[in-house]
């Protein structure tokens, strides 16, 4: 714009002064150069405010890190890489972990932990309690329930599911269970000609961190919400066995599981227990096919009360602080809600979405409750581990 400015005064210029009004073109000139100066300034100013401050970088800082299983499509996100790049000048050298296992792995090199599940977090501490560690809940995910609307109907009518503003709750998990055990068919809740018996899918425990919480949420179901020790959870071991012995061979990984569950339908898999943040990656990385199947026939079943998957940072050197900083901004919380499904740990980002309405997810999980601790859960798997063991 200030070129056009300089070539219409140098045409006004011409043309004046072969017309010898040389106070007309005093007054051109004025006028002209207070406009272009006040250009140049509005210019400048204009770039001046569209430079994020904190995106002025002289290096980008490769910051290595330890990181569950269930973030790794985040870390592909290229909106993401770019973020964290030009605002906070860090790439992230991510290595994939079992969220227990990286507590004990070498860490020479690594600038922090990124686990999917908060005893991750309190193994860490226990175990280097002379270091001082900085970390932070990044975001978090509920354990769900996703099913059809013949089976969630039925479920309601049986009083196991409650429909409250329009969303679903299995407020009596116990009974469930119960059928489970007892190998009741569909039939029995009114799904006439479904024999098939009751299942509740999961992915493996000793693979998957949603399994892992899966197996944590029935523990605590079976004994009421309450196991505040190793002793609490011993006469509901066979019962849990029993329980994955049942399902059968379990799928190693999650989002193969809910792949198989959305594609295969509703009698191959009737229910499956994985985190919420399942539906919303599938459905922004997936066809309008699948995106209107989802909208039109899966049924969210919310626990009442879940678990949550935290996904906390531990911090371990300067450039991993660098990442537990980044990792707040509000437009990575925004991001990581709306494309991944990760719930906000930093207060004052929106959970509220269209999509999660249409879906069935509620804006905020009010019911949760803490998973055993590590002494109760690793009792589980160890006794699951023995029973794959012994399977043919």
């Amino acid at each position: 714009m200030t070129l056009y400015v300089l070539l219409l005064c140098i045409v006004l210029v011409i043309l004046v002064s072969v017309m010898h009004k040389w106070k007309l073109l005093l007054a051109i000139l004025l006028s002209f150069t207070a406009c272009g100066a006040g250009l140049l300034w509005y210019s400048t100013l204009e770039k001046g405010e569209q430079t994020d401050p904190v995106a002025v970088r002289k290096e980008i800082e490769s910051v290595h890190i330890f990181y569950g299983n269930e973030k790794k499509w985040l870390l592909k996100d290229l909106e993401f890489e770019e973020i964290l790049r030009i605002r906070y000048g860090i790439v992230i050298n991510g290595t994939k972990k079992d969220s227990l296992k990286m507590m004990s792995e070498n860490l020479d090199g690594v600038d922090g932990l990124w686990p999917s599940n908060e005893l991750a977090l309190a193994v860490f501490q226990k175990e280097h309690s002379d270091l001082p560690l900085k970390s932070q809940n990044i975001f978090s995910t509920p354990i769900v329930f996703f099913s059809w609307p013949e089976i969630t109907d039925a479920l309601i009518q049986d009083g196991i599911v409650e429909k409250r503003d329009g969303l679903c709750f299995m407020t009596d998990m116990k009974k469930f269970l119960d059928m489970i055990l007892e190998d009741r068919t569909w039939e029995f809740i009114g799904l006439r000609g479904q024999d098939s018996p009751m299942r509740l899918f999961s992915p493996d425990p000793l693979k998957s961190n949603d399994g892992f919480l899966t197996a944590g949420l029935l523990a605590m179901m079976l004994n009421n919400g309450k196991i505040r020790d190793e002793t609490a959870i011993e006469a509901h071991l066979p019962v849990i066995q029993s329980f994955y012995k049942k399902m059968g061979d379990p799928e190693g990984v999650a989002d193969i599981l809910f792949n198989r569950y959305i594609k295969q339908g509703q009698w191959a898999i009737p229910m499956i227990s994985v985190c919420e943040s399942q539906v919303i990656e599938f459905y922004q990385t997936h066809s309008e096919y699948h995106q209107d199947k989802i909208r039109r026939l899966v049924r969210v079943l919310i626990p009442e009360p879940t678990v949550l998957s935290q996904h906390p940072l531990i911090a371990l050197t300067l450039k991993g602080e660098m990442l537990l900083t980044a990792l707040q901004d509000p437009d990575i919380q925004k991001l990581v809600w709306q494309k991944h499904g990760f719930r906000p740990g930093v207060a004052g980002v929106e959970t509220n979405s269209d999509l999660g309405k249409r879906i069935g997810l509620p804006d905020q999980i009010e019911s949760f409750m803490l998973l055993p601790d590590i002494a109760v859960m690793e009792k589980i798997t160890g006794l699951l581990g023995k029973s794959g063991e012994n399977n043919p």
